[in-house]
């Protein structure tokens, strides 16, 4: 399924009939403002049992609130089995709050996981994820984005059987079996991967994500220092000079119709 514009109430479809210059001044303004999903991955427990999250989590998750903005934070299906009490807390004292949580696939480590494996096959490892999440969090995840990213047919029929899973975070411009919302990928935070340059993010989304309606863009916040999240604080601070609306997944898929 493409990604499409944010649908128009009926009012304003009624005057694309009536009054077509209207119509077409309304559209040109609403699409001004462009949809920005923070997609960071790789939530999992901290090694150090005296935190409830690494350090770099939790700079991240503070700086998301002090600056208002919306975010989705990808989890590792397999750091929901070890009982945690304060990782889990953390998470979901954050979901209350409003960040989304997404499923990440659920093998820490492995690559390729979604990469060879039959469809029920593959469902099997979503379920188990879905089903740590409500578990020990309470609430389901809405989106999916792999762990390492290669996927295969497979990989969409078992998507698309899954009613928890309604949008797909990087996933196939032109789906073949996955009917609900699919994002592609046009650039991330990241270039090279787990380095925010801002000088390449800026020349990259000047060539290719300025005039795409929503953009998903992936970061790695655990592996950045000091430098790097800086680099990440300048992207954010481009992407709000540019009048961007920050969005979680759902929130992008509830106010464009589920499209």
């Amino acid at each position: 399924m493409k990604v499409r514009k944010i649908v128009f109430c009926s009012g304003l479809l009624l005057a694309a009939v009536f009054l077509p210059g209207l119509f077409f001044t309304i559209e040109a303004k609403a699409a001004d403002k462009q949809i920005i999903l923070l997609k960071l991955d790789d939530i999992v427990q901290e090694k150090n049992k005296d935190l409830a999250i690494s350090p770099r989590w939790q700079k991240m998750a503070d700086f998301i609130m002090k600056n208002k903005l919306k975010a989705g934070f990808g989890i590792i299906g397999s750091s929901l089995e070890q009982d945690n009490p304060a990782y889990f807390k953390w998470i979901k004292d954050l979901h209350e709050k409003g960040i989304e949580f997404w499923h990440h696939g659920y093998g820490q480590g492995g690559k390729g996981e979604f990469e060879k494996g039959s469809m029920e096959e593959q469902k099997a490892l979503l379920d188990k994820t879905e089903k740590l999440a409500k578990e020990k969090l309470g609430f389901s995840l809405p989106a999916f984005g792999p762990h390492y990213t290669a996927t295969t047919d497979e990989t969409e029929k078992a998507l698309e059987a899954i009613p928890e899973i309604k949008i797909w975070l990087y996933g196939p411009k032109n789906p073949k079996y996955y009917k609900k919302l699919s994002i592609p990928r046009y650039l991330g935070l990241e270039n090279p991967t787990f380095v925010p340059d801002f000088e390449k993010f800026k020349a990259s989304y000047e060539k290719l994500g300025g005039k795409q309606p929503v953009l998903v863009l992936q970061g790695h916040p655990n592996g950045w220092d000091d430098s790097k999240f800086s680099g990440f604080v300048k992207i954010i601070e481009y992407l709000k000079s540019k009048d961007c609306v920050f969005m979680t997944p759902s929130e992008y898929y509830e106010k464009n119709g589920g499209k």
